[in-house]
């Protein structure tokens, strides 16, 4: 559907939120320029209010949208600028789509997300996928799963990862489940490394998932989108949609070939080995998006424990899928990339 209140370019409150890294903000510059020059009398702004924008023109990499998802107001629409997965026009076609808006000839998508209750506290709503996991990696997690109050299995393995269509792309792929049509109306549940050989579920947007009797000795986290990490003390928690989905700018409906275009360009090549642990395989579609990058800053991108950030980095050059080398910047700082 085309955004409310869309009458003119005028009418129109925009946001441009850079990320923090410098080619960002020259990106962010460069479309405040342009909208200053092309529609001045435009209300522009450089944070999210109050009054909240109308659109956010989020630049950056996938790590920054995400957090700016967190702290959205529920009527603020996003234009992703950049290279990521789930940017919507890159960075050398900004100034068109930002034109385009201003004519209105866009539309706005509502993007699933889940909330997750934990007793009576609620986390930030994920956009890609909830992931249980033992706080210090590398440990066996045994959980039970019921869908709508039936019980489907009692399970053990590396944990598990709850996912929308938009996330199922990310984590969930890389821990052997579906691809889901973004437009899909539902939620997929895929077990990482089941001992039970369970297989990834697929179930209506529409039910209540519960995990409970979560064992583990070496603790255990949820992790939200990949990034937002804590503690988990209680024995059980909720997963359903949530009431607030992400609101995205989009130039056109071919939600297909998007889809398997942006796969086949970040996730297809190599074919990685049969045997490669879950989060080994998480780790090098990270590099190959994002990289190269330092042990630091792939722990953060992952938001895995560095115990099992560490392992995956070593079956990882093990199977010689990556390299390292040192930094141009810093020769103290190790850089780990995708082998050519």
């Amino acid at each position: 559907m085309l955004i409310a209140g869309v009458k003119d370019a005028f009418g129109v409150r925009v946001a441009i939120l850079p990320a923090a890294e410098s080619e960002a903000r020259k990106v962010a510059a460069s479309a405040t320029r342009f909208v200053r020059q092309r529609f001045p009398e435009t209300p522009l702004r450089a944070d999210i209010g109050p009054p909240p924008p109308d659109v956010a023109v989020v630049v950056g990499p996938d790590r920054h949208l995400l957090r700016i998802l967190r702290e959205i107001p529920k009527e603020t629409a996003i234009l992703s600028v950049g290279d990521g997965f789930h940017s919507e026009v890159s960075p050398r076609g900004m100034t068109d789509a930002l034109e385009r808006l201003f004519r209105g000839e866009h539309w706005i998508e509502d993007r699933l997300r889940l909330s997750v209750l934990v007793g009576a506290k609620s986390l930030a709503p994920a956009l890609n996928d909830i992931a249980l996991t033992t706080s210090h990696g590398g440990g066996f997690l045994r959980y039970s799963l019921e869908v709508d109050g039936e019980r489907v299995w009692r399970d053990g393995g590396d944990g598990v990862v709850i996912a929308t269509p938009t996330g199922s792309t990310a984590y969930g792929m890389s821990a052997g489940g579906p691809i889901v049509m973004e437009s899909a109306e539902a939620i997929v549940i895929v077990p990482i490394a089941s001992a039970e050989a369970q297989r990834p579920l697929v179930v209506s947007r529409n039910s209540t998932i519960r995990i409970g009797e979560i064992e583990s000795r070496l603790g255990r986290d949820l992790v939200i989108d990949g990034q937002e990490r804590s503690r988990l003390r209680a024995n059980d928690f909720l997963v359903k949609a949530s009431g607030q989905p992400a609101r995205l700018v989009r130039f056109g409906k071919a939600q297909y070939l998007r889809v398997f275009g942006k796969l086949r360009s970040k996730h297809g090549i190599p074919e990685l080995p049969a045997g490669l642990p879950p989060s080994a395989r998480f780790v090098f579609h990270i590099l190959r998006d994002q990289g190269p990058l330092t042990e630091r800053q792939l722990i953060a991108e992952s938001g895995l424990p560095e115990r099992t950030a560490r392992n995956a980095l070593a079956h990882l050059e093990a199977s010689e899928l990556i390299r390292k080398s040192r930094s141009l910047r810093d020769t103290r700082e190790v850089l780990f990339s995708v082998s050519s």
